[in-house]
């Protein structure tokens, strides 16, 4: 069991029907409890925060659109409050995901990487559409021709040193924020390396992008860009040292 402190970072919109579940699966967890959860509610038109609140996690309002928008506000606000040692990514959909906190936790505690990605891994027919994997494979198929990534997917479920994150001062407000972590992290010399994680399609609501064709091509169509931004950019920041034990 992990003895790292670490946060749990929530971006949710409209996700009151699915936070229970999420909840329920983080209660049953074996991992070692968060220090934090937090939930950053994106401009939702419905009980997202209460449900969060009354499930015992810290929320804060970021109502400026977008998925890297909600990030960035929850590191700040873990920055001024809680600092972890790691924190983990998590969707509010994304129920599978608590009781395998530990496969993405062992490598940053042992010392072995300073960023870990979900490789999603699904039952035939229950896990990532078609037409949401387009973007992703193109982008990944640059990060192992230009820097050597091993990494299979660019999954939301991931985990990072905090000193790492801080280093990477990401800032892109939308689903390019993935991408912009990846390439930040191997063009500075980091760790990135991923784990096989088990992933099915959501069985509440719906995907802000998987959910249709049209937003999975919008989503695909922000990483591409952000890809081509992001390698045009030199080489940032100095590199802090590993978490030794």
């Amino acid at each position: 069991m992990s003895a790292l402190r670490y946060a749990i970072l929530i971006p949710a919109r409209d996700e009151a029907q699915a936070l229970p579940g999420l909840f329920d699966a983080l209660s049953r967890a074996t991992a070692s409890k968060p220090n934090t959860v937090l939930v950053v509610d994106n401009g939702s038109c419905d009980a997202t925060a209460d449900v969060a609140r009354a499930r015992g996690a810290a929320v804060i309002h970021e109502p400026r659109p977008g998925y890297g928008a909600a990030c960035r506000a929850g590191i700040d606000w873990l920055e001024r409050h809680r600092s972890p040692e790691a924190l983990v990514f998590l969707d509010a959909d994304d129920f599978s995901a608590p009781a395998q906190l530990e496969t993405l936790l062992s490598p940053i505690e042992a010392g072995e990487a300073d960023l870990v990605v979900g490789e999603r891994v699904s039952r035939r027919g229950g896990g990532v559409r078609w037409h949401a994997r387009w973007g992703n494979r193109l982008v990944l198929a640059v990060l192992s021709a230009r820097y050597g990534s091993r990494v299979t997917d660019m999954g939301p479920f991931r985990a990072i040193r905090w000193e790492v994150l801080r280093a990477l001062a990401l800032d892109d407000p939308d689903y390019g924020w993935y991408v912009q972590m990846q390439v930040r992290a191997l063009r500075s010399g980091f760790r990135v390396v991923g784990r096989p994680v088990r992933f099915d399609r959501r069985t509440v609501g719906r995907s802000k992008v998987s959910g249709s064709a049209r937003a999975s091509v919008r989503a695909g169509w922000v990483m591409l860009r952000t890809l081509a931004v992001e390698m045009l950019r030199r080489r940032d920041g100095a590199r802090p040292e590993p978490r030794r034990d």
